[in-house]
């Protein structure tokens, strides 16, 4: 660690490399002209790119700007009827480039879950490339829910993922829960 190293919540634009002081000019690991330095944030962020395979308007959008999760749009040109225990595919008008070492979550919003309406969690590969679709099923046994055009059916969350290693072994270790599995915990 240099002597000069100042933990003063500044990143240098260029190398992203140290957390600097508003002293250093220009960067000291790089050399570049510091001047354009933005404050750390204590959010990660990382960038997705995204096409519209259609329109702009249905790139994804969040109500508030620390929302995780992002609002994706039906892509349809006329209501769309979903009956009991159908399952619908439903295209959102855009592409996403997920960054390798994350996946992106297709989630239920919440609201629409309490009507019955449920987006079927998916998930997007870092190595997908084509047009997000949701799968919306409706839960309840009688009458039906309209799908509108343009109406927010689902959201997408970017999460790290870590790549599994599957092992075969001949035993796993033991767990105080051991096989016990849906329901053993009891509801209370």
């Amino acid at each position: 660690m240099r002597k000069d190293y100042c933990n003063w919540g500044n990143d240098c634009f260029n190398c992203k490399y140290v957390t600097m002081s508003a002293y250093e000019v220009p960067c000291l690991e790089c050399g570049a002209d510091v001047s354009k330095w933005e404050p750390a944030s204590k959010i990660p962020k990382i960038k997705a790119k995204l096409m519209s395979t259609t329109d702009p308007q249905f790139l994804p959008s969040r109500k508030y700007p620390k929302d995780g999760g992002a609002d994706l749009r039906a892509r349809i040109d006329q209501p769309q009827r979903v009956y009991p225990h159908v399952m619908y595919k439903i295209p959102v008008g855009c592409a996403v480039e997920i960054p390798e070492g994350y996946v992106g979550l297709i989630q239920p919003r919440s609201g629409a879950s309490t009507e019955g309406k449920l987006a079927i969690t998916g998930v997007i590969d870092s190595a997908y490339r084509g047009e997000m679709c949701v799968n919306v099923f409706y839960l309840l046994d009688e009458g039906y829910i309209t799908i509108q055009p343009f109406e927010r059916i689902a959201q997408l969350v970017v999460v790290p993922v870590y790549i599994a290693e599957f092992v075969l072994v001949n035993e796993l270790s033991e767990s105080d829960r051991g096989s016990k599995g849906f329901g053993s915990s009891g509801r209370m």
